[in-house]
Formats: C-alpha cells, structure tokens, sequence
C-alpha cells in the first residue's frame, strides 16, 4: 500500500501541505526557501510556548558559558571564529554586546547608590547636619544679575520659545537637586544616557580600525565585529571590577582577603591594554611594530573621542533631569 493511501490523503493533497501558506512555494525544512516564513505556526498550546521558552533559554545559558571564556582570555578568537563562519556555537556580538551592557551598567548603578547612600550616612554623623537641610547653590550669573528660571531666564535669540523654555526648566531642576543634595538623582542623571553614549563609540571605534588599516580590505561590517567584541569585553571587565570593589569592602574578612581583590584589580588593570594590543594582532596579523603603533594611535584618537563623549553625555543627563 502506498504512502498517500497509507495516509488517507491523495498526491495533490499531500502537495499542497507541503506549500508554504504565506507565498504557495514548495517546502520540505522548517523554513520556506522563498519568503523564509517559519512553516510550524506560532499559535500553539501555552505549555508548548513555555517549553521553546525554556529551550532558548537553556541553549543561550549553553552559548554564553562557551562565549565568555574566550572573550575574557583569548583576544580577538571570537572575531576570528566569526569570520571563519563558526558562528552558531557562540553568542552573535550584537546580543553579547547588548547582554553584558544592561549587567554592567545594572551594576554600576547599584554600586553607586550603596556608596552615596553609605557617604551621606556618614557625613550626617560625622557632621551632625541633618541630612534634608538644603545646601546654597547657584547655577550662575546671567545678565549681571543671578539666573532665575521666572525671573532672570537664560534667552538664546536663535532658539524658539520652546526651547528657551526647556533650558531654563532644566536647569531648575538641576539647582534644585543639588541644593538637596540629591547625589544619587545627579549621578542617575549622568548614567541616564551613558548606554547610548557607548552604543555610538563601537561604529566610531570601527571606523578608527577601518582608517588604520586601509589596506587589509576588510568591510566595514567585519571593523564592526572587532569592535563589538572588543567593548562586550570592556563591558565585562567593567562588571567584574565592580564586583571586586564590593567583595573588598566586604565586613568581617580575612586580611588576605583585601589583598587579594586588590591583586586581582591589578592584573585586570594590566591586561585590559595587553588584550587590545594582542587582539589587534591576532586579527590583523600585522609585525610587532606596526601592531604596537596602530595600537597607539588607535588609543589616543579613541580617549579624546571618550572623553568629548563623556562631557556630552553628563549634559544631556543632566538635560533629562
């Protein structure tokens, strides 16, 4: 007997399930080769939603384990594994990027509020000032006289009303969170725009590599790669610091225990600059000489551009107060 008679399904029947229902062409994987749509349909049982969930999850967790231990001690393998075409067994750079980005930046945050928390703590004790009482602060002088939003307000001709409007509204705000001594507000401010501000640093790093090595012929979107591992790296070295100062400032330790974060703090302090260097060789695979001095002038253009970045960014989080 037949497999079309086995089935109860004749030969144009059995065709037609195997046509794509979003362009009609012939299917025979999970996906149509025409249009790409996924051929399994996506209403399905919730316990069957929850499963793939778990599976995801479970294969991301598998990814990431096997990601992060190169990116941390091999510089420049996964860029290298990425264009040699082995890319499903590790975390694509964009998602490796954004992953470690919310942890660092999650982490910094956190840092932050138990340090000004635990300062003001200890400024009110020391000092016996309540912690509420307003300090005086002034943005400035406008005009000869002291700026006020109502009464003194800063106008730009070239600026609509809105505009002027904005400015004097901010910085409002701004004196009247420092006057409360809001640091931790003022601090928030600052990072509110940090992750966008370092999401702009990784095409201008790679366009920095696309300028210093001209003639290795490589696509922007390959300068691109490098530069997203390089910052998912700097992003990882930045939470694992973070973690050792709290561990140092960790109560009732051992004297070694000071130390050794200490120690560790150092190593991660000398190979930050080690690994870029190395990575630079091991990707563009240039003489020692060359690498060092590409590495050089990589690093001076790409700090004047952080720190042009860094000044911006504090304004505009200042702005969105």
């Amino acid at each position: 007997m037949s497999d079309a008679t086995s089935t109860g399904l004749s030969p144009a029947a059995r065709e037609k399930r195997h046509l794509c229902r979003n362009c009609l062409a012939a299917v025979r994987g999970a996906y149509c080769p025409h249009c790409g749509q996924k051929q399994h349909s996506p209403i399905r049982h919730f316990s069957q939603v929850i499963g793939e969930l778990f599976t995801d999850i479970l294969n991301f967790d598998a990814k990431l384990l096997g990601t992060l231990k190169p990116l941390l001690f091999m510089p420049g393998f996964l860029s290298r594994e990425y264009f040699a075409g082995r890319r499903m067994r590790y975390v694509s750079p964009l998602k490796l990027y954004f992953f470690l980005s919310i942890i660092a930046f999650f982490l910094i945050q956190q840092s932050i509020d138990i340090a000004v928390e635990n300062q003001g703590a200890v400024n009110a004790q020391a000092t016996g000032v309540a912690a509420d009482k307003d300090m005086d602060f002034h943005i400035g002088n406008f005009n000869g006289r002291d700026w006020n939003a109502k009464s003194n307000p800063i106008t730009l001709p070239w600026l609509p009303d809105a505009g002027n409007a904005l400015i004097n509204d901010r910085l409002m705000r701004l004196e009247n969170t420092v006057k409360k001594k809001d640091w931790t507000q003022l601090v928030h401010a600052g990072l509110a725009a940090a992750p966008q501000a370092l999401l702009v640093m990784v095409p201008l790093f790679a366009l920095l590599l696309k300028l210093v090595y001209p003639l290795k012929r490589r696509l922007f979107m390959e300068h691109l790669i490098v530069a997203l591992h390089n910052h998912a790296f700097l992003l990882m070295v930045i939470s694992t610091g973070v973690v050792l100062a709290w561990m140092s400032s960790w109560r009732s330790t051992p004297p070694w225990w000071e130390s050794l974060t200490g120690l560790l703090t150092t190593l991660i302090s000398v190979w930050v600059p080690l690994y870029f260097l190395l990575g630079l060789k091991n990707i563009y695979a240039q003489s020692w000489k060359m690498t060092v001095f590409k590495f050089l002038l990589i690093g001076f253009f790409y700090l004047q551009i952080l720190v042009l970045g860094v000044i911006i960014n504090f304004i505009l989080g200042l702005l969105m107060l």
